[in-house]
Protein backbone atom coordinates (compact mmCIF):
# COMPACT_ATOMS: atom_id res chain seq x y z
CA UNK A 1 0.00 0.00 0.00
CA UNK A 2 2.90 2.43 0.89
CA UNK A 3 4.51 1.20 -1.97
CA UNK A 4 1.19 2.39 -4.27
CA UNK A 5 1.07 5.63 -2.69
CA UNK A 6 4.60 6.42 -3.20
CA UNK A 7 4.47 5.72 -7.11
CA UNK A 8 1.34 8.07 -7.33
CA UNK A 9 3.21 10.86 -5.24
CA UNK A 10 6.05 10.72 -7.83
CA UNK A 11 3.80 10.35 -10.82
CA UNK A 12 1.83 13.56 -9.64
CA UNK A 13 4.99 15.22 -8.89
CA UNK A 14 6.42 14.48 -12.61
CA UNK A 15 3.44 15.24 -14.06
CA UNK A 16 3.30 18.82 -12.40
CA UNK A 17 6.82 20.12 -12.14
CA UNK A 18 7.21 20.08 -15.31
CA UNK A 19 3.90 22.14 -15.78
CA UNK A 20 4.67 24.79 -13.46
CA UNK A 21 7.68 26.10 -15.91
CA UNK A 22 5.23 26.69 -18.67
CA UNK A 23 3.56 29.43 -17.00
CA UNK A 24 5.21 32.63 -17.89
CA UNK A 25 4.53 35.92 -17.60
CA UNK A 26 2.57 37.99 -19.80
CA UNK A 27 1.00 41.52 -20.16
CA UNK A 28 -1.13 42.56 -16.91
CA UNK A 29 -3.72 42.85 -18.89
CA UNK A 30 -3.84 39.58 -20.32
CA UNK A 31 -5.62 36.16 -18.65
CA UNK A 32 -2.84 33.78 -16.76
CA UNK A 33 -4.42 30.40 -16.66
CA UNK A 34 -2.67 27.26 -15.79
CA UNK A 35 -4.80 24.15 -15.32
CA UNK A 36 -4.24 20.39 -14.01
CA UNK A 37 -6.99 18.52 -13.69
CA UNK A 38 -8.17 19.48 -10.43
CA UNK A 39 -5.67 22.03 -9.48
CA UNK A 40 -5.74 25.72 -11.19
CA UNK A 41 -3.81 29.14 -10.98
CA UNK A 42 -5.69 32.25 -13.04
CA UNK A 43 -4.11 35.58 -12.64
CA UNK A 44 -5.98 38.50 -14.28
CA UNK A 45 -7.51 42.27 -14.20
CA UNK A 46 -11.21 42.26 -14.69
CA UNK A 47 -13.71 45.45 -14.61
CA UNK A 48 -16.89 44.81 -12.64
CA UNK A 49 -20.33 44.39 -14.12
CA UNK A 50 -23.46 44.79 -12.38
CA UNK A 51 -24.77 41.75 -10.35
CA UNK A 52 -27.87 40.29 -9.93
CA UNK A 53 -29.30 42.83 -7.49
CA UNK A 54 -29.44 46.86 -8.33
CA UNK A 55 -26.34 48.59 -6.69
CA UNK A 56 -24.18 45.60 -7.16
CA UNK A 57 -21.37 45.46 -9.03
CA UNK A 58 -19.38 41.76 -9.18
CA UNK A 59 -16.19 40.41 -11.16
CA UNK A 60 -16.30 35.92 -10.88
CA UNK A 61 -13.01 35.49 -10.22
CA UNK A 62 -13.13 31.46 -9.56
CA UNK A 63 -16.36 29.90 -11.31
CA UNK A 64 -18.31 27.08 -10.26
CA UNK A 65 -17.16 23.26 -11.10
CA UNK A 66 -20.12 21.65 -12.77
CA UNK A 67 -18.57 18.18 -11.38
CA UNK A 68 -19.87 18.41 -7.63
CA UNK A 69 -16.16 19.47 -6.17
CA UNK A 70 -15.56 22.55 -4.20
CA UNK A 71 -12.19 25.11 -4.27
CA UNK A 72 -9.61 25.74 -1.92
CA UNK A 73 -7.36 27.67 -1.87
CA UNK A 74 -5.95 31.34 -1.69
CA UNK A 75 -6.66 34.64 -3.29
CA UNK A 76 -4.50 37.74 -3.16
CA UNK A 77 -5.62 41.12 -4.84
CA UNK A 78 -6.01 44.57 -5.68
CA UNK A 79 -8.69 46.51 -6.76
CA UNK A 80 -9.27 49.98 -7.43
CA UNK A 81 -11.78 50.72 -4.96
CA UNK A 82 -12.63 49.04 -1.47
CA UNK A 83 -14.23 45.46 -2.53
CA UNK A 84 -16.03 42.41 -0.69
CA UNK A 85 -15.26 38.86 -0.73
CA UNK A 86 -18.45 36.52 -1.59
CA UNK A 87 -17.32 32.95 -1.08
CA UNK A 88 -20.57 30.80 -2.02
CA UNK A 89 -21.34 27.63 -0.64
CA UNK A 90 -24.24 25.49 -2.24
CA UNK A 91 -27.43 26.01 0.62
CA UNK A 92 -30.09 23.29 0.99
CA UNK A 93 -33.16 25.00 1.97
CA UNK A 94 -34.67 21.35 2.39
CA UNK A 95 -32.36 20.67 5.48
CA UNK A 96 -33.94 23.28 7.47
CA UNK A 97 -37.90 22.87 8.38
CA UNK A 98 -40.18 26.41 8.50
CA UNK A 99 -40.03 25.64 12.10
CA UNK A 100 -36.35 25.85 12.39
CA UNK A 101 -36.35 28.63 9.95
CA UNK A 102 -38.52 30.73 12.69
CA UNK A 103 -36.49 29.62 15.52
CA UNK A 104 -32.41 29.81 14.14
CA UNK A 105 -33.19 32.11 10.47
CA UNK A 106 -31.14 31.70 7.54
CA UNK A 107 -28.02 32.33 6.21
CA UNK A 108 -27.28 35.71 3.83
CA UNK A 109 -28.40 33.60 0.55
CA UNK A 110 -29.08 34.08 -2.66
CA UNK A 111 -30.67 32.33 -6.39
CA UNK A 112 -27.82 32.06 -8.10
CA UNK A 113 -28.62 30.29 -11.60
CA UNK A 114 -30.97 27.23 -10.85
CA UNK A 115 -29.62 26.74 -7.44
CA UNK A 116 -29.77 28.52 -3.83
CA UNK A 117 -26.13 30.03 -2.76
CA UNK A 118 -25.21 30.69 0.94
CA UNK A 119 -22.70 33.47 0.77
CA UNK A 120 -20.01 34.23 3.47
CA UNK A 121 -19.12 37.97 2.78
CA UNK A 122 -15.96 39.54 3.60
CA UNK A 123 -14.11 42.54 4.11
CA UNK A 124 -10.94 42.36 4.85
CA UNK A 125 -8.48 44.80 5.75
CA UNK A 126 -4.98 44.91 4.07
CA UNK A 127 -3.96 47.16 6.77
CA UNK A 128 -2.52 50.06 4.07
CA UNK A 129 -4.42 52.70 2.36
CA UNK A 130 -4.31 50.61 -0.06
CA UNK A 131 -7.51 48.38 -1.61
CA UNK A 132 -5.83 44.92 -1.28
CA UNK A 133 -5.41 41.97 0.37
CA UNK A 134 -5.15 37.89 0.71
CA UNK A 135 -7.05 34.88 2.17
CA UNK A 136 -7.28 31.38 2.30
CA UNK A 137 -11.19 30.19 0.80
CA UNK A 138 -12.97 26.79 0.64
CA UNK A 139 -16.70 27.17 -1.32
CA UNK A 140 -18.00 26.85 -4.75
CA UNK A 141 -16.99 29.87 -6.30
CA UNK A 142 -15.24 33.90 -5.51
CA UNK A 143 -16.62 37.02 -6.57
CA UNK A 144 -15.48 40.44 -5.87
CA UNK A 145 -18.19 42.66 -4.56
CA UNK A 146 -19.43 46.36 -3.98
CA UNK A 147 -22.90 46.82 -2.97
CA UNK A 148 -24.53 48.68 0.34
CA UNK A 149 -21.92 50.50 2.37
CA UNK A 150 -19.00 50.06 0.09
CA UNK A 151 -21.05 51.82 -2.83
CA UNK A 152 -21.47 49.82 -5.43
CA UNK A 153 -19.59 51.24 -7.60
CA UNK A 154 -17.67 50.33 -10.50
CA UNK A 155 -14.28 48.61 -9.89
CA UNK A 156 -11.21 47.12 -11.68
CA UNK A 157 -9.41 44.05 -9.51
CA UNK A 158 -6.34 42.70 -10.53
CA UNK A 159 -5.83 38.81 -8.50
CA UNK A 160 -4.40 35.65 -8.52
CA UNK A 161 -6.06 32.66 -7.09
CA UNK A 162 -4.36 29.15 -6.88
CA UNK A 163 -6.82 26.34 -6.09
CA UNK A 164 -7.53 22.70 -6.20
CA UNK A 165 -10.85 20.92 -6.74
CA UNK A 166 -11.65 18.39 -3.84
CA UNK A 167 -14.58 16.20 -3.44
CA UNK A 168 -16.95 16.97 -1.00
CA UNK A 169 -16.93 14.03 1.58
Amino acid sequence: MVLKNMKMVILAVALLVPGLFLFTWSSPASAQVEEFSNYTIIQDTKTSTPGLNDGHQIVMALSPRDDGSIWRGDITWTASKPVEIAVLHGYNSSAVSSQSLLQFGEPLKQKFGNAEVAISLMKPESGTSYTSGSIPFVGNAVVFHTAGAIGGEPFTVTYTVAASAEKIT
